[in-house]
């Protein structure tokens, strides 16, 4: 992005959009609301979550616009993905920076709707958020924690390429197991699109 003019305001960031063979991923629009909802309030979903209070229609705007805000300053935030072939919303995907560790981090989070679950969606994302996260973005490093019993999300992270670090205590829960990619070594798994 080119540097603004001393005295002048910093040039806006235009907001995300990936594409891969079969998704769309993209900055939340207002239209996303009921999806999302019941994305966020879905107990199948929830179920590998720290527990929150369910998901209204404020908090989706409030999500939204603190995501919107998290981009611009940023460069990455949660985005929404959607169906390339229908259009549809089928969940999120993106980055977000945390404060959990020894040093702060960027976390990649995902969540997808049940009926998505098991058709490579979750990975597809996952892999096209790493390359511009260590990618254009310039990331150094990008992890990643899942609850032990959610074995479909780490092994997501394992055929992205992420590898296994260890067990940590992150966002009140304990025993997650937590996934790395480092720019230095981390490489679009082989065959993927």
């Amino acid at each position: 992005m080119p540097a603004s003019a001393p005295g002048s305001a910093p040039e806006p960031r235009r907001m995300t959009r990936l594409e891969t063979p079969r998704l769309v991923i993209r900055a939340f629009a207002p239209g996303d609301a009921e999806a999302w909802l019941a994305l966020v309030n879905d107990p199948r979903v929830t179920r590998f979550l720290p527990p929150s209070p369910e998901a209204t229609m404020d908090r989706f705007r409030d999500a939204i616009a603190a995501r919107h805000a998290m981009e611009r300053e940023l460069g990455y935030a949660i985005w929404a993905v959607d169906d390339k072939a229908t259009g549809a919303f089928i969940g999120q995907c993106g980055m977000r920076p945390i404060d959990e560790g020894p040093v702060p981090e960027v976390e990649l989070a995902y969540h997808y709707t049940a009926a998505c679950w098991s058709r490579g969606y979750g990975t597809e994302a996952v892999v096209a958020v790493l390359a511009h996260g260590l990618g254009p973005l310039g990331l150094e490093r990008i992890v990643a924690v899942a609850m032990a019993q959610n074995i479909g999300s780490w092994r997501v992270m394992e055929k992205a390429g992420m590898h296994y670090q260890g067990v940590v205590d992150y966002f009140g829960l304990n025993g997650l197991r937590k996934y790395v990619a480092d720019r230095a070594w981390w490489a679009p798994p082989a065959g993927h699109w």
